[in-house]
């Protein structure tokens, strides 16, 4: 096909295969009755429902479950939500659990699933906005004893996520380490004279979904895009270029355009120094990125298609702030090489718009969650250190850049998501035309567009 003015593109067709996130499910594990008169610690750990509802409810849970005690097991969100459903609670509680006139008949309800999903009891969360316009999550904990609830209050969003993590832990501790049963002796133990055996390998296992510790004994919260260790991008994305000049003197200009051409992109962030407590170097990072156009051919009318390249390459730094609960702020710089060149012989070659941009790039991005999903905001400015042929062709060249992104970001899964992106990157360009000039112009500009459907894993 023939795309637009005297110079047209043929595009490849490209299907991107999805992909199938695989959950795992764990069954729950009864207790067994004791005797009047106890004579042994019980095999079995009591066991134990963590239920939260609205904005964030995953991550809040993941906060809970952070400071569980071992021996006290949870049961599976599916299976109590089944549970719920059981006992007539088909819809969210919402503000009916902050009610203490309105709530009676929902606290039955999660009371009776309690029963049902065979627990001791049930952490139930609403996480909302107050009257005075305050995020919140107002938690209480469900037994089998109707009367008072041990926990019945709200812990304030406001914060940073590990502010979030210590008032919530201030609130349920108390309660969890009441309810949990003590530790198992390890009879096997003593080994020899019992002061040899102190080191078990279970000691370097029991932590393996916990915060992750640096040797300095800082913490990070894994799969936190505040925090992350790294993250990488694998993604489709759909380009577009548009080359024109404005106010043109001579009659040898061509413009250029192409649209909705698939390439592959490949993006990451390292950020070495995650884990510890430096406060400026924990959140300085290495970015890099690479695309590539897939079969990109261009054409003058009906000519023969010829064989062009359109590639992508960035390298930088990147230091990353916590703004408030979850957003990110981001101050980026580094080097951008953007290439675009047709392979056209003889005098074409001579007419062409081929570019080869080594780039110098500074910018500011946000991550601004918005209900369930993420937004992402961006602005670069580019400063182009070496151009290209075409505006050696002119006399005076001289080029300046901008940059935006914007796109949505969905959460899929604990450290996975989906990304649709915009990049636009814009050069404009102006020179100093002479009357012996071959080829003269005021200027030109120089348009990239980028639709990234992509997946990302953040750990």
């Amino acid at each position: 096909m023939r795309k637009r003015t005297r110079f047209t593109t043929l595009s490849l067709s490209l299907s991107l295969c999805g992909r199938i996130l695989l959950g795992l499910s764990a069954a729950t594990v009864a207790t067994f009755a004791g005797s009047p008169v106890v004579l042994a610690a019980p095999k079995a750990s009591t066991s134990i429902a963590v239920h939260i509802e609205g904005p964030n409810a995953d991550a809040i849970r993941d906060d809970i479950l952070s400071f569980v005690p071992e021996t006290l097991e949870v049961v599976e969100p599916a299976a109590f939500s089944k549970s719920l459903k059981g006992a007539g609670q088909t819809k969210p509680v919402g503000d009916a659990l902050v009610s203490k006139a309105q709530r009676k008949k929902a606290l039955d309800r999660i009371r009776k699933a309690g029963k049902a999903a065979k627990v001791e009891g049930v952490i139930y969360g609403v996480s909302r906005t107050n009257k005075k316009k305050k995020k919140e999550v107002h938690l209480v904990y469900v037994d089998q004893n109707a009367g008072d609830l041990e926990v019945d209050s709200a812990v304030p969003l406001g914060g940073s996520r590990d502010e979030r993590k210590r008032a919530l832990e201030d609130l349920l501790g108390p309660t969890l380490a009441q309810i949990a049963p003590p530790p198992a002796v390890e009879e096997d133990k003593k080994d020899g004279d019992g002061g040899e055996g102190g080191d078990g390998d279970g000691d370097g296992e029991k932590k393996a979904d916990e915060d992750e510790k640096d040797d300095g004994g800082a913490k990070r919260t894994r799969n936190d895009v505040r925090s992350a260790l790294f993250s990488v991008e694998l993604g489709l994305e759909f380009v577009g270029r548009w080359f024109d000049y404005s106010d043109p003197l001579s009659q040898n200009l061509r413009p250029y355009g192409v649209f909705g051409q698939p390439a592959l992109s490949l993006s990451g962030e390292l950020y070495p120094l995650a884990g510890t407590d430096i406060s400026v170097l924990k959140g300085l990072g290495i970015t890099a990125g690479y695309a590539q156009a897939l079969g990109l051919n261009s054409a003058v009318g009906d000519g023969d298609p010829i064989s062009t390249t359109y590639q992508r390459i960035n390298l930088g730094l990147r230091q990353r702030l916590s703004i408030g609960e979850s957003s990110v702020l981001g101050i980026s710089a580094g080097l951008r090489f953007l290439t675009f060149e047709i392979d056209a012989q003889g005098a074409l070659a001579n007419t062409v718009p081929n570019v080869s941009y080594t780039i110098f790039r500074v910018g500011l991005d946000a991550r601004v969650p918005v209900g369930p999903v993420a937004l992402a905001l961006g602005a670069d400015y580019l400063m182009p250190l070496s151009s290209g042929p075409v505006y050696d062709r002119f006399t005076g060249a001289s080029v300046q850049g901008i940059g935006a992104t914007a796109g949505v970001l969905i959460p899929v899964a604990t450290g996975i998501e989906a990304r649709l992106l915009l990049e636009y990157a814009r050069f404009f360009s102006s020179f100093q035309p002479e009357l012996t000039d071959a080829y003269a112009a005021g200027g030109a500009t120089d348009q990239y567009l980028g639709i990234r459907l992509a997946g990302a894993y953040i750990h």
